[in-house]
């Protein structure tokens, strides 16, 4: 039926319409085709058509009845309506690179694009779940990414691919698998994380890649660190700097993979050793404009390397500096990476309050909490957790009881929010 309807069928300016994008982007597609029939004259028997659906369904969508909730029914309305992938959080649709070259801008106040390449699709795929996975959190993008897995590269990676396709195809399914552990690990299932991250190195070395091999092993060591094998932590680490030598320097890597063991050298108590490691990261880091990214390898900046500091020297009991590395990791960090702004508020908030400054921890607090509600990352209701429990000593204050209320009703609506995620089907991240 949606064949019926020829492409492009909504106009190319309604999707400039903030409001259009926004529906989109919280998949409300009710609003959606609401605001497509008030904007572009389409009919909602028009929309029904496209899109392979029955026309009191879309008009109940409309009245605000019923969310689309099934990545497969969302791909068809992609598909219907030729909306762009990256508008709905969803890989580049394919006929993308054929037909149309919108940009999707999903860096907020940069309009940055999101590539439709026809020649390398799945690097668009990577790069569009990479950014709405910086501003949603892992937990609203992980079955998705699973989906992509399973149904267009696991075809690929078994059905017989050689030369140079086949190992772009491995390091796609590299990459993903990668992105797939992460958000494993943002949703607590630490278990799955690993078990993603060690196929995602098979598949890696399958594709004769050393720098995401190494990236890979920058993940496992944060993993480790997380799950407090620390010893682990620091061997992944230098692995992956021995994984890389010899071949191409991505600066930026090797940074992450200093980083990552300075992070597990200060909970060892090797303080000086740990900030030896952050020097060099830091010289890393400088050099991060020579040399152009890998769309495969994960990326790793100044606020990114800012924020490891901050834990880092939180960790070596250098609370002046980490708190200054804090500050800065909030300064640099740009509104496209909410998740990674929200760590970084938290980790200052807790520093200021090991200092015994409380009230110049809740004033931090508070202006975090507004930007973390809708975040779909367990990891952060983890450490609004460490940061009441810290701040509960000061309680007396008014200051802090206020905050404290403030904070556990957002821990409500956070749980609230995080019991409608579903945990994806597939055990184990056996997804290739």
């Amino acid at each position: 039926m949606a064949g019926s309807v020829a492409p492009n069928v909504l106009p190319e300016r309604l999707f400039a319409r903030e409001d259009v994008r926004a529906a989109l982007a919280r998949h409300d597609f009710g609003a959606f085709f609401a605001l497509a029939r008030k904007w572009s004259g389409i009919s909602y028997m028009r929309i029904a058509d496209a899109c392979d659906m029955k026309p009191e369904r879309v008009g109940k969508l409309a009245r605000g009845e019923g969310r689309v909730t099934s990545v497969e029914k969302m791909e068809q309305i992609a598909d219907g309506l030729r909306v762009p992938g990256g508008l709905m959080r969803l890989a580049p649709r394919p006929w993308e690179g054929r037909e149309t070259q919108r940009v999707v801008a999903t860096r907020e106040g940069r309009g940055q694009p999101v590539p439709c390449s026809k020649a390398n699709p799945d690097a668009a795929a990577v790069e569009s779940f990479r950014a709405a996975d910086r501003q949603l959190g892992g937990g609203h993008l992980y079955a998705s990414v699973l989906h992509y897995l399973h149904h267009t590269l696991g075809p690929r990676v078994f059905g017989g691919e050689t030369g140079r396709d086949s190992a772009r195809t491995f390091q796609a399914a590299a990459a993903l698998t990668e992105m797939a552990g992460w958000m494993a690990h943002d949703t607590g299932q630490n278990r799955r994380a690993d078990d993603h991250f060690t196929k995602a190195l098979s598949l890696a070395k399958a594709g004769e890649d050393q720098a995401l091999g190494a990236n890979v092993m920058a993940s496992m060591s944060h993993l480790a660190l997380q799950m407090g094998h620390l010893d682990k932590a620091v061997s992944m680490a230098r692995a992956g700097r021995d994984h890389v030598t010899g071949g191409s320097r991505v600066p930026t890597l090797i940074a992450r993979l200093h980083a990552m063991e300075a992070r597990a050298l200060a909970q060892l108590g090797e303080g000086e050793t740990a900030r030896r490691a952050l020097t060099v990261a830091q010289k890393e880091i400088a050099k991060m404009s020579d040399i152009p990214s890998s769309p495969w390898v994960s990326s790793f900046d100044m606020p990114a390397l800012a924020s490891e500091t901050a834990l880092s020297l939180l960790d070596a009991g250098d609370l002046p500096a980490a708190v200054d590395a804090a500050e800065e990791a909030i300064a640099l960090r740009s509104g496209d990476r909410a998740r990674s702004r929200v760590f970084s508020q938290i980790t200052l908030a807790l520093i200021r309050t090991r200092r015994g400054e409380p009230e110049a921890a809740c004033e931090v607090g508070r202006a975090l909490l507004g930007g973390c509600v809708t975040l779909g990352s367990l990891r952060i209701t983890q450490q609004l957790d460490l940061l009441g429990h810290a701040l509960a000593r000061y309680r007396a204050e008014p200051i802090v009881r206020d905050f404290l209320d403030c904070l556990a009703e957002t821990r409500r609506q956070r749980a609230l929010l995080l019991a409608g995620i579903a945990t994806p089907t597939a055990a184990g991240g056996a997804v290739i």
